[in-house]
């Protein structure tokens, strides 16, 4: 073992400081305490200063649907038509919105059901003018929106 470090004073030994191992460790450890809560305080800034994404958005991205089939019956002024689901989101908020041939657009028809993930579903709308071009759906996504013409029969 070393000799102890320090000075000689009326016969005893002063100590001068701590060893230089347990500096550095006591430096590494008082560095590494900052660190973390720099990182804890880091992590919260960005937590409440950055806009939360809404669940409901990151779900939307992946969301998909088409509008398999549109038939109008003139005779029963009944538009029919069958919705599939491409994706395995559950789409809510299903309205449906008819376009006419002056470019105006109806209220929204509430389709009153969820498209489940993977699934064809049928709707009815009836009560429909027969000078509309085309039907528009919407979901409870905001950017997920199909329209297709639909085939006259009857």
């Amino acid at each position: 073992m070393g000799a102890p470090i320090g000075k000689l004073e009326g016969g005893k030994m002063s100590r001068l400081g701590i060893s230089p191992l347990v500096a550095a460790v006591l430096l590494i450890a008082i560095t590494m305490t900052i660190a973390g809560v720099l990182a804890y305080w880091a992590t919260s800034f960005v937590k409440t200063s950055l806009p939360e994404q809404n669940a409901t958005d990151a779900e939307c991205r992946l969301a998909s649907f088409t509008i398999y089939s549109c038939t109008y019956n003139n005779s029963t002024r009944t538009a029919s038509l069958i919705l599939e689901n491409l994706k395995n989101i559950e789409l809510t908020n299903l309205r449906a919105f008819l376009i006419y041939t002056n470019s105006s657009v109806s209220d929204a028809i509430p389709l009153n059901t969820t498209l489940t993930a993977g699934a064809l579903k049928p709707f009815s709308i009836t009560s429909v003018d027969a000078n509309f071009t085309k039907i528009l759906v919407k979901t409870h996504c905001a950017d997920k929106s199909e329209e297709k013409i639909c085939t006259r029969i009857g």
